[in-house]
């Protein structure tokens, strides 16, 4: 996998939400608080801090793997406080106290990296379904068990080359797990989409058989925010202009992306919607926006929230809620959305994180965006009332907010 260029190319419009984000914090921001690192014992431990030998250089010297490899590519924050992560080459890892252990996770082929902040999802308020730039499964138990979902094979057209059928990677998906179990449709955004013909293939029967979506879909060269409602139909946001910047509009097909209708005037950030069960979240410029019947309209979910770009991440129940902006820090509700109370600032590259020498690591440009920007995962513990950060190749961070009701 040639990650650099994933990351580049698979991640240029989230990098661009920054821009998206002028207004200035509220008055009321949240003060400073300290994050604490949960893994740096234990990564050093089992020697997840050293990068690959992938062979010799042209001097005979050992040729290193990325260092963005090392430590973790995903995390994901069940509602009940257990936190998940993934290795590329060991797999997953479990910790069911706030990151004091951590025990091996998963099944033996449930290895890869998390390319998007959804590609470990929570679908409400009980199943998971996980894309690892590969391996696809879902789980109707809060992960106690998983489902292998067949690899997309598709007619897939190279440079120079006839049309034949291959296997294709997808590295985010949306799925109608939420209603349906197993999954039947799943909808998933091709990692290097451009090399084989096309960016998005989907699913009607659980993975059995894969084809590539419709028209606008398969040949779009944007990053496309899209979803799915429930077994037959499809969500996307508006084809975004130059640059991949998200613009007004949400659509829905109920024929596989063949024909779209326009439902909903929103701009969406989030790169999928979230699920708690029939009911659809999306993150977008106007807040979360909802909605409750398969996608047919849309609505503010309580009072808005602006230049949100991840979440919302649900707590115990459908009335909590915490989602991420780069601008405005960690917001939570525990009312529906009714209220909003920023919690902490925006954190997410902690110093020294990857433990990597000057000329391995990125630094800010002038515009003070990062390239890592696109790669961090996010998660709440709402009942002990613990954010959790972590970014791809870098360590698990976690801060404790205090009691549940001096966020309220």
């Amino acid at each position: 996998m040639n990650a650099i260029n994933a990351i580049t190319l698979s991640f240029t419009s989230l990098l661009l939400f920054t821009s998206l984000q002028a207004e200035e914090p509220p008055a009321g921001a949240a003060p400073a608080t300290e994050w604490q690192n949960i893994t740096a014992e234990f990564v050093k431990a089992n020697g997840l801090d050293q990068r690959k030998v992938e062979g010799k250089d042209s001097s005979g010297n050992p040729r290193l793997g990325a260092v963005y490899m090392t430590r973790f590519q995903g995390m994901l924050v069940l509602p009940s406080g257990e936190v998940l992560v993934t290795n590329n080459e060991r797999g997953m890892y479990r910790s069911t106290d706030q990151g004091v252990s951590w025990t091996k996770y998963g099944e033996p082929w449930m290895k890869g990296v998390a390319q998007s902040s959804l590609s470990l999802k929570m679908y409400y308020p009980d199943r998971l379904g996980l894309v690892l730039d590969g391996p696809i499964a879902v789980s109707a138990d809060l992960g106690k068990s998983w489902v292998q979902v067949k690899r997309p094979n598709v007619m897939v057209t190279r440079k120079d080359s006839a049309p034949v059928r291959d296997d294709v990677t997808i590295f985010a998906a949306d799925m109608d797990l939420s209603v349906n179990t197993p999954v039947k449709t799943i909808l998933g955004f091709l990692h290097h989409g451009e090399m084989v013909g096309g960016m998005f293939v989907q699913t009607s029967d659980g993975g059995e058989t894969w084809d590539w979506s419709g028209p606008l879909l398969k040949d779009t060269r944007r990053w496309m925010r899209t979803g799915v409602a429930d077994a037959t139909t499809l969500l996307r946001g508006e084809e975004p202009a130059k640059g991949d910047m998200p613009q007004p509009g949400i659509l829905r097909s109920t024929d596989f992306g063949q024909t779209w209708t326009k439902v909903g005037d929103y701009t969406l950030h989030g790169t999928c919607p979230v699920h708690y069960g029939p009911n659809i979240y999306w993150a977008a410029k106007e807040g979360v926006v909802v909605s409750r019947d398969r996608g047919m309209t849309w609505s503010v979910c309580g009072s808005p929230i602006a230049n949100i770009v991840f979440g919302p991440y649900f707590g115990r129940n459908e009335q909590e809620m915490m989602v991420v902006s780069y601008i405005d820090g960690y917001s939570i509700t525990r009312n529906g959305g009714q209220s909003w109370t920023q919690v902490a600032p925006f954190f997410g590259d902690a110093p020294d994180a990857w433990g990597a020498p000057t000329n391995e690591r990125t630094c800010r440009p002038a515009d003070g965006r990062h390239w890592r920007g696109a790669l961090w995962y996010f998660g709440w513990d709402a009942e002990r009332n613990i954010l959790y950060s972590s970014l791809f190749g870098g360590d698990v961070w976690k801060l404790q907010l205090g009691s549940t009701s001096a966020a309220l």
